[in-house]
């Protein structure tokens, strides 16, 4: 990934605060992938984008036991949730007797275009499908069995493990086993946040101290930058 000034990050932080969750991904893929357009990392499948998104090497988050509540900490490496891709290229096939469908993966503009509602993820489901038939006649998602719809929803996932990543956990309190979600995406958000109030906290300290503008302040090397935080509190 390439290496970003702090200006850059923050620029990237504060784009990404009035927008949704699918866009600040692409915003981090379109960093990490320069050479691609956005168009063609909005097609990626989700797995696909999430793991091209990734950077750095050690990861380390939060989870909370959902039978004691007991907090407990995840340490890993990025090699660790890396999974290889889907075998061969899409369409994919599934077949349930007289049922075939032809499927694509969700990528992010299937998600651009849902409308937040309680039948978004049925019409994500439909947006993946490219050709539905029954008995080798043309036929539609409503046409579909709730079993159905649930075993070609399970397909899909199954197809591109990497866009629903999860841990497997152990509570050391009470034992209690349980797989947790990891969201690549809301991880790296939360800390670029966390990076991105600590550098404003420096520039607020450094601008009344020395009278400087924000973009002198970021121009500093980090090294530079706590030599004269030091300078200031001592």
């Amino acid at each position: 990934m390439p290496t970003l000034s702090p200006a850059q990050m923050l620029k990237i932080w504060e784009d990404g605060q009035s927008t949704t969750p699918w866009r600040r991904a692409l915003m981090l893929l379109e960093v990490a992938e320069p050479d691609l357009s956005p168009s063609d990392l909005a097609r990626l499948p989700l797995g696909e984008r999430d793991a091209q998104a990734v950077f750095g090497t050690g990861l380390s988050s939060l989870a909370r036991c959902p039978e004691c509540g007991e907090d407990l900490e995840l340490s890993f490496t990025v090699d660790d949730v890396r999974m290889p891709p889907p075998e061969g290229r899409g369409p994919w096939i599934f077949e349930d007797g007289p049922l075939r469908v032809a499927f694509d993966l969700p990528d992010s503009l299937g998600f651009e275009a849902l409308v937040p509602a309680p039948g978004a993820s049925e019409a994500l489901l439909g947006a993946c499908i490219r050709d539905l038939s029954i008995d080798d006649a043309p036929a539609t998602l409503g046409d579909l069995t709730p079993a159905q719809r649930g075993a070609l929803s399970e397909r899909i996932a199954e197809t591109d493990p990497r866009a629903d990543m999860k841990a497997a956990m152990v509570c050391p309190l009470c034992e209690h086993a349980w797989s947790a979600q990891f969201d690549i995406v809301a991880f790296f958000w939360e800390e670029i946040g966390a990076w991105v109030r600590r550098i404003l906290a420096e520039v607020h300290v450094l601008a009344r101290a020395y009278g400087w503008r924000e973009s002198d302040v970021l121009e500093l090397s980090a090294w530079r930058r706590r030599q004269y935080l030091a300078l200031e509190r001592s």
